[in-house]
């Protein structure tokens, strides 16, 4: 029997010089494909160089400070970009063998604490043997490179070519300790809120001004205020009275401290509201451990419906 195989003098170059290209086309830049690839521009550079060599075809044409691709190049870009979302297919799929009971989802810190870790009991519960692995960060895990099997994030930004389904649907609302609002000037509109010290989270520079205007108020409110990487941090400093925090309505009435150390003076101001989405891969949107996963994630959000 014949078995075939690649020779050693097979023509096909390596994954990195091809890799470098694709970015680079897609791109236009090879300092935007080196920043996604996690190279240097000038590595970027040497790698289609090394590729125009091997397989004997000028792929850019360099134009001052710019480039763009020659019909060669743009014929063999789309030639092998399949080949290589495939070869990525199935390096994700080999490695999710491996680990065939295991779910891993990426969420925000806050969903984490305040909707995942009260329900994880019930998941373990209810799916024996099936294992979740959370990561609570604040970047967006990239799905389609195999970062997370599911990501849980605001928006559907970068939804593009994934499955994206709502959870739940959240609004800003502002809360503060009782003891801040006992001391602090009155709060009973939301233009008093010029009056006030506001709790920021650095990821979302413009949300209280975002809230302001939803909230029918033109008030400018340019005062910096305090600012923390996290909602948790900023909740944390807002139960210690020293400022008004915006937290996520409805998850915020499922919080340690709210009705406690938390309180929302404002709690009928209609601002307006975001959803909070599940993200997959769509080829794996049907498997039965995705599907299992998205099914307690409703379960989870369900108890909000009545908030």
């Amino acid at each position: 029997m014949n078995d075939e195989h690649f020779s050693s003098n097979s023509p096909i170059p390596s994954t990195t010089s091809l890799m470098a290209f694709e970015r680079a086309a897609a791109r236009l830049s090879f300092i935007d494909a080196a920043e996604e690839l996690g190279r240097t521009p000038s590595a970027i550079s040497h790698a289609i160089r090394a590729l125009e060599q091997q397989i004997g075809v000028s792929l850019f044409e360099r134009v001052g400070r710019t480039v763009r691709l020659t019909n060669g190049g743009a014929d063999y870009c789309e030639a092998i970009r399949p080949a290589l979302r495939e070869l990525e297919l199935a390096t994700i799929q080999a490695q999710r063998s491996q680990q065939t009971n295991v779910v891993r989802i990426s969420a925000l810190p806050f969903f984490t604490s305040t909707v995942l870790l009260p329900n994880l009991a019930k998941f373990e519960e209810n799916n024996p043997g099936l294992e979740l692995k959370i990561e609570t960060s604040n970047a967006f895990a990239d799905i389609r490179r195999g970062e997370a099997d599911i990501a849980l994030r605001f928006g559907s930004d970068h939804s593009q070519g994934l499955t994206c389904k709502s959870l739940v649907s959240v609004s800003g609302l502002p809360v503060a300790s009782p003891q801040y609002l006992r001391d602090a000037p009155p709060l009973n509109h939301p233009r008093d809120i010029v009056n006030h010290t506001l709790i920021h989270v650095r990821s979302s520079p413009a949300a209280w001004q975002d809230w302001l205007t939803a909230a029918g108020c033109s008030t400018d409110k340019s005062d910096p205020g305090l600012a923390f990487d996290s909602i948790l941090g900023a909740l944390d400093a807002a139960e210690n009275g020293h400022g008004i925090a915006l937290a996520m309505d409805p998850l915020i009435r499922r919080h340690r401290s709210f009705g406690t150390r938390l309180t929302a003076p404002l709690n009928e101001v209609n601002a307006e509201t975001q959803d909070y989405n599940f993200l997959c891969q769509e080829s794996q949107w049907l498997s039965p451990n995705i599907q299992k996963t998205y099914r307690w994630l409703q379960d989870c959000v369900a108890e909000f419906a009545d908030v």
